[in-house]
């Protein structure tokens, strides 16, 4: 019985840091914590299964508490291998997408004007710096479009685009208004690709009642809005979330 309480225990570990270390290189890492965290999901994973194989050879009484949590979050790490694997591309290491980035077009060109690709949490940083020079760019950037009656007799609506630090517990929803000629044309929920510029707004605008899904944070930006010379409809981003913000071009779009 001892040896068969050693064996349960130090297996069910086992597999808990193969799932995890196998997590890191799977394509579903994103859905459950920001690809930074990698490294550290690797070295837990590493460190179980060490545990595992150690508890597998100690002669222990089996405790069945224990082995009820481990079979828990085994359950859990198995719901999420039998989740339908998403379109978008592993993450790669940090290092590699530092030196990818500067690959990639950092502007778009709309009728003969650059407009800077830039995310809405990078967005929200340089109206919070207020430099003049960044201030009056051209911007081109993308969310889920959210609307209401309110928003919509202004000639405006809100996008949004999910920010995830760590995981969904401190998903914040960071938004800007954006004023534009036809937002009834828009669908709510919709996502788009809005072409604009920064603009201040009136003082004291009313909070507008534009809920996100599944998001109980938001952060609307208060002071600036964007003022849109151009806004498309596209679908969805294969990664829909923010991970990084960047300082400069190119920006992690």
């Amino acid at each position: 019985m001892k040896k068969l309480g050693g064996f349960v225990e130090g297996f069910i570990l086992f597999a808990l840091g193969l799932a995890m270390s196998g997590l890191v290189k799977s394509d579903n890492y994103w859905l459950y914590l920001n690809p930074k965290f990698k490294w550290l999901t690797l070295i837990t994973g590493i460190v179980l299964m060490l545990l595992g194989l150690i508890a597998a050879v100690r002669n222990r009484r089996p405790n069945l508490s224990r082995i009820v949590v481990f079979l828990v979050f085994g359950s859990i790490a198995g719901v999420g291998y039998l989740m339908p694997n998403p379109t978008a591309p592993a993450f790669s290491s940090s290092l590699t997408e530092s030196a990818n980035a500067n690959k990639v077009e950092s502007r778009l060109t709309l009728g003969g004007q650059e407009f800077i690709k830039i995310n809405l949490g990078e967005l929200f940083n340089i109206s919070e710096m207020e430099e003049a020079n960044e201030i009056g760019e051209h911007y081109v950037t993308r969310g889920v479009v959210k609307r209401s009656p309110e928003l919509d007799e202004k000639g405006q609506f809100v996008l949004f685009r999910v920010f995830m630090w760590c995981c969904f517990a401190d998903a914040v929803a960071v938004g800007f208004r954006v004023s534009y000629d036809h937002p009834h044309e828009l669908q709510d929920g919709q996502w788009a690709k809005v072409y604009g510029k920064l603009r201040q707004l009136p003082s004291k605008l009313p909070e507008p009642n534009v809920p996100v899904r599944g998001i109980t944070s938001k952060a609307l930006n208060k002071v600036y809005g964007i003022a849109a010379h151009k806004v498309e409809e596209i679908d969805p981003p294969p990664i829909p979330f923010m991970f990084e913000f960047r300082k400069s071009e190119p920006y992690a779009y």
